[in-house]
């Protein structure tokens, strides 16, 4: 069974929780790209929200109305 918290705190999920057990190199094959896969997107919904941050503030500034 895995614990509910791993080593940093609150497990966010399964892959990391699991990450906390297993050493990286002796995950199977689907497991490791199932970590890339994951590590990628929230890298990409990471920049998506930065951005989109940005633009917003741009546009408040641009139409004179600071929040």
């Amino acid at each position: 069974m895995l614990r509910v918290e791993g080593p940093k705190g609150l497990a966010e999920d399964a892959i990391n929780d699991t990450l906390s057990f297993v050493p990286f190199r002796k995950l199977p094959l689907w497991f490791k790209w199932r970590w890339v896969h994951a590590t990628v997107r929230n890298k990409l919904e990471g920049w998506w929200l930065w951005s989109e941050d940005a633009v917003r503030e741009a546009w408040r500034a641009g139409r004179g109305r600071r929040s």
